[in-house]
């Protein structure tokens, strides 16, 4: 009973309320000096460094805040080499400062390939192969033949090119490819024979 009546007596509560406010007091310290520490709500934008070049953007003064790592490099034809093509975080990403950014960009050598026999195939035949080579295809040279539309020659930078020789991928391959022999006749008919062996 001497115990019920303690609890309910002015003295236990005016020091139950005072232990509540010290504890509310010492919870607001303690929050607010980790917020302090970790510098929450402390946040910077991620630029945007798509299409930028790796070089220039570790060189930008205003990338100062945030530290930079290449995690990969991919071999594009037609993007110029070292240029950011994807980032993590995001474009738009709020962080901390001093936050790694992860850059996959365009690789600065270019991979290599074998150029693939060509001669005897038909165009569609060797179009398809190029491709498959991470070759393109350059200008089609129609010259006499009786084989209609089947490769000829094969040409790098106006030479021929042996097959299995090594090449940068997306380099531009020209083919020489026969007219038959109908297309030839109608030819020499309408220009002459000189004309067609010029």
């Amino acid at each position: 009973m001497d115990f019920l009546r303690f609890l309910f007596s002015k003295k236990f509560l005016r020091h139950f309320l005072f232990a509540i406010g010290i504890s509310l007091v010492l919870i607001w310290i303690v929050m607010k000096s980790l917020s302090w520490y970790t510098k929450h709500n402390d946040y910077i934008i991620v630029p945007d460094y798509r299409g930028m070049y790796f070089t220039d953007v570790k060189s930008n003064p205003e990338n100062s805040n945030y530290q930079f790592k290449v995690i990969d490099s991919i071999f594009e034809v037609d993007k110029p080499k070292g240029a950011v093509l994807s980032q993590d975080p995001f474009p738009g990403s709020k962080v901390k400062k001093n936050r790694m950014v992860y850059l996959t960009i365009t690789s600065l050598v270019p991979e290599k390939t074998n150029m693939p026999e060509l001669r005897d195939l038909t165009l569609r035949q060797a179009q398809s192969m190029l491709e498959s080579s991470g070759l393109k295809l350059g200008r089609l040279l129609y010259i006499k033949s009786f084989d209609e539309d089947a490769v000829q020659n094969q040409l790098y930078k106006g030479r021929t090119i042996k097959a299995g020789t090594e090449l940068d991928k997306g380099s531009v391959i020209s083919l020489q490819v026969g007219m038959g022999a109908k297309a030839a006749e109608e030819m020499i008919d309408s220009v002459g024979m000189d004309s067609i062996n010029k």
